[in-house]
């Protein structure tokens, strides 16, 4: 609610001043218009703060669905579809906070669909939210809001969000097939080790016979297994603790996240990721008005790797210190000399987001064959070692019982 200053006609077509309380002028005309007054001009005179009544967002003890990337893909969208049609942007938010499953993205649409209403930007009250609404959101509709293309902007940011999606679902449906038979395999060979070769171990005792070598070496790591289960999850849970140790400090941090680009093969997926992901989001920001060393600050945010982090605020200070993008970005071996060339010809050009855009999609092709061929690969050479280890398993364990067969027939 707001207090407004207006001027209106009454009924007898008398000029009028007065004051009264509304959420917004639509509903200030539309109250007044009850009691035969139209209104001609109005004023905000007095706010309410915009958090004297929101509900914060929390879902701590509550089964509350949490905000997922579906869930502003989807809102992104329809808004886009809903601005262009001319609807207003505070009917826009109720609309879309009545439609919201999550009740903790409905909360937090009807808070900014409360600031909106009140006059704080649109802009301004999505960036409450860090943790649903990045900063190049908050960006490029801040962009939007002084070019005055909103709806084009909106339908941007949803395909941006569509792609990023896209491959962060490709990585996942790569590594989720052997993920899942390399824990399943995991699951069978303890069954074994702890359940089946104790049972072969008491047969081969009660027969006294002497056992041949691959058979002992079973035989020895079950033992071994057994007698040391303590030890063994102990260690796996001091391994973890020291993992998330290392990680949470900023050596740590920084050694994992440049070991990612290290890994054989996956390393080469992670680098194409990375490249396509920073120049979608640079040319997208830069092609809406946002000045580079803003955009570049905003990717260095958006890149999710504390490696990439350094090297673009890297860029960024040379920038600022006259040097081109091409050159700068020329220092650090992320970034391959293909990408550099081609950026270099944009500055020259006046088309860097052009080139950042053609970029971005010669990487994603890369990282769309590389997936395809590696899932094809994987998959067989996965299947192959695991039937060759457990081949020997049950051979180590069969061969004794096949030796004391043949001496009992001979």
């Amino acid at each position: 609610m707001a207090l407004y200053k207006y001027t209106a006609i009454d009924r007898n077509g008398k000029k009028i001043k007065g004051s009264s309380e509304a959420k917004n002028p639509n509903a200030l005309a539309t109250q007044l218009g009850k009691q035969s007054i139209t209104v001609i001009s109005s004023k905000i005179i007095a706010n309410k703060k915009p958090t004297s009544d929101k509900k914060k967002v929390n879902t701590f003890f509550t089964f509350s669905k949490p905000v997922t990337s579906e869930d502003i893909l989807v809102f992104f969208r329809q808004l886009a579809t809903m601005v262009d049609a001319g609807v207003s942007l505070f009917d826009c938010l109720l609309l879309l906070a009545e439609q919201a499953e999550s009740s903790q993205f409905k909360t937090i649409l009807n808070n900014v669909k409360d600031d909106v209403e009140i006059g704080v930007d649109f802009s301004k009250a999505l960036g409450k939210y860090p943790k649903v609404f990045p900063q190049l959101t908050i960006s490029m509709i801040k962009a939007a809001e002084i070019g005055g293309n909103l709806g084009d902007i909106l339908e941007q940011l949803a395909i941006y969000i569509e792609d990023r999606d896209k491959i962060e679902k490709k990585i996942k449906s790569a590594v989720s097939y052997p993920k899942f038979i390399l824990i399943f395999f995991g699951l069978v060979l303890s069954g074994v080790i702890f359940g089946l070769v104790p049972k072969f171990k008491e047969i081969f005792e009660g027969f006294g016979a002497e056992l041949p070598r691959p058979t002992l070496i079973i035989l020895g790591i079950s033992n071994f297994a057994k007698d040391n289960i303590l030890i063994e999850i102990a260690l796996v849970l001091l391994l973890f603790a020291g993992f998330k140790f290392l990680i949470r400090t900023d050596r740590g941090h920084y050694f994992f996240d440049g070991l990612k680009f290290k890994i054989p093969i996956m390393g080469k997926i992670n680098t194409k990721t990375t490249i396509s992901r920073f120049c979608k989001t640079l040319g997208t920001l830069t092609k809406n008005g946002v000045v580079l060393v803003d955009s570049l600050g905003i990717a260095a945010e958006t890149s999710g790797n504390i490696v990439v982090q350094k090297m673009i605020e890297d860029v960024r200070s040379k920038i600022m210190g006259g040097t081109s993008f091409a050159k700068s970005l020329q220092a650090h071996a992320l970034f391959p000399v293909m990408m550099t060339k081609m950026i270099d010809v944009g500055e020259e050009t006046g088309s860097l987001e052009i080139m950042l855009g053609k970029v971005s999609e010669f990487y994603e092709r890369q990282f769309n064959a590389t997936i395809d061929s590696l899932t094809s690969i994987i998959e067989p050479i996965l299947m192959i070692g695991l039937g060759i280890l457990a081949l020997i398993v049950v051979v180590s364990l069969y061969l004794p019982i096949f030796q004391m067969s043949s001496v009992i027939k001979g």
